[in-house]
């Protein structure tokens, strides 16, 4: 089946294109687009995030084939809507506790500032006036109530003067709309074919209550990086704007300021934010580039994603997450290109002399020269012709990106280190400087200068780099030790050594013996896990590594595993090979005695989810904190005594179809690891947490009895 007849048979289901961020949300981040897929994360983590919903990227397809939102997938947003409404204790459309929404899009891919969105939706003139009441500050009603007309007006209308719908639903449904149609926009479009990515991914939408960071003094919104993406150094480092919203703060509009300045006015929140970051960056074990509101002192996290690196911050954070442990030597070397290495062994500082003729805030490290144009049309011109060209602007946005990606470096007045120019500077490998001030557009406009990004300062004149910094060298000679190379020949053999080799498998128990593992076993946990590695695998299956590696490296060779940064997936191939393998297995059991568990499973099932929302949630509208340690054993003290009675149904299951019976095994230890104290053990997505495997073996249980998962769903019993 192609990928066009695989979406347009998910398509027949509504359930397949909209899908509740809850923490057990099982679909891969190619189907949800990255920013869903972290808050559904980020939630099973028990961190505090917004409640939301997600249209899938089959949402998109059918909408790019339609030209409209169909009515199946709009009932299903309705459903969604309604469900942030029992999440807030909120009613969108409504002027008794208003519910607000953002709409924001999410590629599988990070594309940062390429596509629309639409922040504080679902207001008008009578919802302000609400807002205006119940919280007794007309400025903030009013400057809500501004910044969604002036964003609505430039994202989904086309057209500074033209009327904003007063219905909510009406709105919702445009904006929805316009984030799918920005996935063509020419900005998307020309950061793909830099990138060299497929125009048919498509975007997902992600749909969120909305938190607000221009509510009070006590409100704002910030970026945190877990390590320093210019240096790759710890620890956490980010920018915080008092007072304002997300957009603010990565449109680069405005300066935001150090985030020290959190720290002084609310140590709470700011030691809550920096655990959130270690908790994080070991969870996903890279650095993490993460998006936060504060609302009248409650911390809100809206996005955790891998962050954007210079090539100094790659190679420095490789190597130090390997020491640390995070990572093993051999992944450092898979987190590291060649032109990278490359990069940072190319001298980065000069020698100058007397003043700056600008001095901003380092956003990218590195040197170049050329002259300098202010638009970003004019440097895409110049550089096709062969000049050197630096392109300097009040502050950058996602229109200027052919003008950024044709610069040698880049400048701007305005905007820190989380704006949109140091974001994509990063990722493009250009050396940046920010937050110049005002004035240094005109000033600098046609003369020729070098630009240091290290040190944030722009020279007049050429003025050639001399020196490798020499803790680069260490790192680099670190890199090479691993890779069991010279120095010198790093970058020509880095690729190859990267990809001969599969990280390392952690750490195992060899007491317990290893087990044969079926090519259906595997196929199952990659299909269920939607993104597995090798030691995943490994882990979950209880094989030996060898054989298992051997195994996912025969099966990606037959065209039935994919490999990707972020493991092993299932291609339509392997899926159809993984079915006919499934239908064979179900000839060869006792289906009534299968099917007989399941009823049994089900009962159990409805309780782990009372339990798992207990441990997320303190209620409809209040985010566990983890801060009352008298709720939180109460609520392990369930986990604990469920786990204890399904014990023996998991043996059972393994009697009656033996590829289930290591299940047993991981459900106990997860139970173990969250007895010795490791909560995060409860609902941690990335690892064989209870409610990970609890939804894997679900999903087998669902496929032996030979039912639908939407049907299932349907009938409310489906995890």
């Amino acid at each position: 089946m192609s990928v066009g007849a695989e979406r347009a048979h998910r398509r027949e289901n509504p359930a397949a294109t909209v899908v509740a961020l809850d923490g057990s949300c099982a679909l891969p981040r190619e189907r949800i687009g990255g920013k869903a897929w972290s808050i559904d994360r980020m939630r099973a983590l028990g961190l505090p995030v917004p409640p939301a919903f997600a249209l899938t990227t089959d949402a998109w397809a059918d909408f790019t084939a339609r030209g409209e939102i169909a009515d199946g997938v709009w009932r299903a947003v309705c459903d969604g809507i309604a469900m942030l409404e029992h999440g807030t204790g909120r009613t969108f459309g409504s002027v008794r506790r208003p519910l607000l929404v953002s709409v924001r899009s999410g590629a599988a891919v990070s594309m940062p500032g390429m596509m629309d969105t639409v922040l504080n939706l679902g207001v008008n003139a009578d919802v302000a006036r609400a807002l205006a009441v119940q919280t007794g500050s007309r400025d903030y009603a009013d400057d809500t109530r501004e910044r969604f007309r002036a964003q609505y007006r430039e994202t989904v209308l086309g057209d500074p003067d033209a009327a904003v719908p007063h219905d909510p639903w009406q709105q919702l449904r445009a904006a929805i709309a316009a984030v799918f149609r920005s996935w063509d926009s020419e900005r998307a479009t020309a950061y793909r074919r830099h990138r060299g990515l497929p125009d048919d991914l498509g975007t997902a939408v992600t749909v969120q209550a909305m938190v607000f960071g221009n509510l009070d003094a006590r409100s704002g919104t910030g970026v945190l990086f877990s390590r320093d993406p210019n240096t790759g150094d710890g620890p956490a480092y980010g920018e915080w704007l008092a007072g304002g919203q997300g957009e603010d703060v990565v449109s680069g509009r405005v300066t935001p300021r150090p985030l020290a300045e959190l720290a002084h006015d609310q140590p709470e929140v700011h030691r809550r934010l920096v655990e959130a970051a270690v908790l994080l960056e070991r969870d996903g074990r890279n650095i993490q580039d993460i998006e936060f509101t504060v609302e009248s002192g409650t911390l809100w996290l809206l996005q955790s994603r891998p962050a954007k690196r210079s090539a100094r911050a790659a190679v420095r954070a490789a190597v130090a997450m390997a020491g640390e442990g995070l990572i093993e030597p051999r992944q450092a070397l898979a987190r590291v290109t060649a032109d990278q290495v490359r990069a940072v062994l190319r001298p980065s500082s000069g020698t100058f002399a007397g003043e700056p003729l600008a001095r901003g805030e380092s956003a990218c490290p590195g040197i170049a020269s050329g002259i300098v144009v202010t638009d970003p049309a004019e440097a895409e011109a110049r550089a096709r012709s062969g000049a050197d060209v630096i392109l300097v602007r009040p502050t950058t946005s996602p229109a200027d990106l052919h003008g950024m990606i044709a610069a040698r470096a880049v400048v701007t007045e305005f905007g820190g280190a989380t704006s949109h120019a140091a974001l994509v500077t990063r990722e493009l490998g250009r050396p940046c400087v920010v937050g110049c001030g005002a004035g240094t557009t005109a000033s600098l406009a046609g003369r020729t200068v070098t630009v240091d990004g290290g040190t944030g300062t722009v020279w007049l004149g050429r003025v050639p780099a001399r020196t490798v910094d020499p803790s680069v060298l260490a790192d680099v000679r670190r890199l090479s030790e691993w890779a069991g190379v010279a120095p010198e020949d790093l970058p020509d053999r880095l690729d190859e050594v990267a990809g001969d080799r599969n990280p390392a498998p952690v750490a195992r128990d060899e007491s317990t013996g290893s087990r044969a593992v079926s090519e259906l076993e595997v196929l199952r946990l990659v299909g269920v896990k939607g993104r597995v590695r090798v030691e995943g695998v490994v882990d979950s299956s209880g094989g030996d590594a060898a054989e298992v590696a051997a195994c996912c490296a025969a099966l990606a060779d037959r065209g039935l595993c994919a490999s990707t940064p972020a493991g092993l997936r299932l291609t339509p191939e392997g899926r159809r090979e993984m079915e006919q393998l499934l239908a064979q297995e179900r000839s060869r059991i006792d289906r009534d005695a299968v099917a007989a568990a399941y009823d049994e499973f089900c009962v159990f099932n409805a309780e782990v989810k009372k339990i798992v929302t207990a441990w997320q949630m303190r209620g409809p509208a209040v985010v566990n904190d983890h801060a009352d340690a008298e709720y939180d054993a109460a609520v392990l003290d369930r986990l604990g005594d469920l786990h204890h009675r399904v014990r023996s149904l998991a043996e059972r299951l393994g009697g009656l179809v033996p590829r289930l019976g290591r299940y047993r095994d991981r459900l106990d230890l997860a139970a173990d690891r969250i007895a010795a104290g490791e909560h995060a053990w409860v609902a941690r997505p990335v690892a064989d947490s209870y409610h990970t495997v609890w939804f894997e073996l679900h999903e087998d249980l669902i496929g032996l009895c030979g039912l639908n998962r939407s049907d299932e769903a349907a009938a409310g019993r489906a995890h």
